[in-house]
């Protein structure tokens, strides 16, 4: 019976190394290796090699993996060990052998310490390794799926494009105990190119394609992912930043705010398989619903790499998603698809229910949504913003586009006006808040700015997202404002903000600063101020650009927000969000929910 290291992290490399089939190994003496050595050395599936020299180990493993045409593992201890291999996998790297440099050592926070034989590895020559990695000792479940997904893409190094060597530094915790007789089950995640054979696809399954960021569709590519829709059982769930806006698109957010434990339809409307297209995504709310769920997940992108967003990852297609569409097209296209019905159905009856908000950015959304010209560009502030808006709909002719690269509060503005540097024909908006307008102000002031320019500011004079009752920074209450959501700044402190720009007072600071660049200032602190002005702000026939300032408050935007969770699942709201339910709630009746969710 063969006895394995009890250290985690060296078991899922040792296991991996046989899904990858990988077998030939060069042992070189050592402590902080023996993990490695003393499992591998007794297992009959691999065929072991010794070298006491590590600088022989490595051009020895540079002829056998010539030879052989397959990959070959070193393993060696700490210290000057690990510094003997630079000339052998400098050799591999100009002749792109598949050798994988294991360099086990004590901790990494011995480093810099005076430990003895602690060396630091934290950056290696560029031209040793295609890929380095720190394989830290495994404590939970999290730590080992994260170990798993870094020997993939490890292993996976080793052959692509031409193949090299990799380097692995696998820390140990010195366990000195070999109990373990079975290896944990671990997933390899396959790449498939051009060259490979691909999988078959269970015409049964039900397919979720979710969409991160990405660039607008062509006619051609809409047309391609409308064939694959048609010729399978799938949905398209898109946001805000998805480049798809065809027939068989459905907004998922709004849908998946509800999908919670208890509501049926989280499991009705699950799938079983998730392709994962484009970049980050602006919906949290569909991430969050798919995220960790048991369900296979295929990722399509041209550059190849493993991006494990739903916590598993079982394929990556190193392909156009054209190409990859146009392959599994093939055949006669069904005359129904059950699964994007049960998606679309379930939306359509959540929109006709959709609430009565408080004045906010989702009543700001809901409002102007549908009404957004035919060809625009809309762009949206990171973070409640972008959240507000992603559960409208918009006519398919319009772009949507957001900051979610670096996910940061700066530079919408910016981006918009040079989104627009590119099209001036056509109307580009732009959806933010109060932070994020005054940290990108100064770019009104560009002189490109074209007439075509419609910037919504959301003012309620305080990060909202901050004070949401989902966010961790809302426990604070009203402290909440002073640090963690930036509250109380670019306003008169002696004047109520909810009066600037009014008749008899004073402008607003954003009304100041447009006015005098030339823009054409809007302003609402209701909904009735808001239904007044909102026609102008869309017209497309305007002299001038134009900045909407709405002010709103951060208990309005919360309210909105708790309404908008629970549509189809009613729990404790705030505020307004109270008075609506009043309206189809007795009181007693309130009372009784209030009492049983307690």
């Amino acid at each position: 019976m063969v006895r394995y290291t009890d250290e985690r992290n060296a078991q899922i490399l040792i296991a991996l190394l046989k899904e990858y089939g990988i077998r030939k190994v060069i042992l070189s003496p050592g402590t902080t290796n023996i993990p490695m050595s003393g499992s591998i050395q007794n297992d009959p599936y691999f065929e072991t090699y010794s070298a006491y020299d590590e600088r022989s180990a490595a051009y020895m493993a540079c002829g056998l993996a010539n030879e052989s045409g397959e990959p070959v593992v070193l393993s060696c201890t700490g210290a000057t060990a690990s510094r003997n291999y630079m000339p052998g996998l400098t050799e591999a790297y100009y002749r792109k052998l598949p050798v994988l440099a294991v360099t086990s050592m004590n901790s990494s926070r011995n480093v810099g310490n005076l430990t003895e034989q602690t060396l630091d590895r934290s950056q290696i020559p560029h031209d040793i390794a295609k890929y380095s990695v720190n394989l830290d000792p495994v404590n939970n479940v999290a730590d080992a799926s994260y170990a798993e997904l870094l020997v993939n893409r490890a292993l996976s190094e080793l052959s692509r494009n031409g193949g090299g060597p990799v380097h692995i530094q696998l820390i140990s915790n010195y366990a000195a105990t070999f109990t373990t007789t079975t290896l944990p089950l671990v997933r390899r995640i396959m790449r498939y190119t051009m060259e490979n054979e691909w999988p078959q696809l269970d015409s049964n399954s039900r397919i979720a394609i979710v969409m991160g960021a990405e660039r607008a569709y062509s006619k051609q590519q809409e047309a391609v992912l409308d064939a694959f829709v048609e010729h399978h059982n799938a949905v398209v769930l898109t946001n805000n930043v998805s480049g798809y806006r065809g027939k068989h698109a459905v907004r998922g957010a709004l849908a998946c705010q509800q999908l919670v434990e208890g509501n049926p339809k989280a499991q009705e409307l699950l799938p079983d398989l998730i392709i994962h297209l484009g970049e980050q995504s602006s919906s949290y709310e569909i991430m969050g619903y798919l995220d960790g769920k048991p369900i296979k997940v295929w990722r399509v992108s041209d550059d190849g790499e493993f991006r494990r967003r739903f916590k598993r990852l079982d394929a990556v297609f190193q392909c156009s998603k054209e190409t990859f569409f146009e392959h599994y097209s093939q055949g006669d296209s069904f005359s129904d698809n059950p699964y994007e019905f049960s998606w679309r159905q379930y939306d359509e009856r959540l929109r006709k229910t959709i609430p009565d908000f408080p004045f906010s950015n989702l009543w700001i959304g809901k409002q102007l949504s549908g009404k957004i010209p035919s060809n625009s560009v809309v762009h949206f502030g990171i973070l409640n913003s972008a959240r507000s808006w992603n559960n409208f709909e918009f006519d398919s002719s319009v772009e949507t586009a957001c900051n979610v690269g670096g996910f940061g509060i700066d530079g919408a503005l910016s981006t918009l006006i040079g989104a627009n540097l590119a099209r001036p024909d056509k109307l580009h908006f732009v959806v933010l808040g109060d932070l994020a307008f005054f940290y990108d102000m100064n770019s009104l002031g560009n002189r490109y700015v074209g007439r075509n320019v419609r910037v919504l500011l959301v003012n309620n004079n305080v990060g909202a997202e901050f004070k949401v009752s989902t966010h961790i920074g809302s426990q604070f209450g009203e402290q909440t404002d002073d640090f963690i959501a930036a509250g109380r700044h670019n306003i008169d402190h002696f004047e109520d903000r909810l009066t600037r720009g009014k008749p008899g007072h004073g402008p607003s600071p954003a009304q100041a600063w447009a006015e005098s660049l030339g823009f054409r200032y809007l302003s609402a602190g209701s909904k009735e101020e808001f239904l007044a002005v909102s026609d102008e702000f869309l017209a497309e026939d305007g002299d001038r650009p134009i900045l909407f300032e709405c002010f709103t408050t951060a208990a309005d935007e919360d309210a909105a927000h708790e309404m908008v969770l629970h549509i189809d699942n009613t729990r404790t709201l705030k505020g307004e969000a109270k008075q609506a339910l009043k309206k189809v709630l007795p009181t007693n009746a309130l009372r009784q929910l209030k009492k049983a969710i307690k």
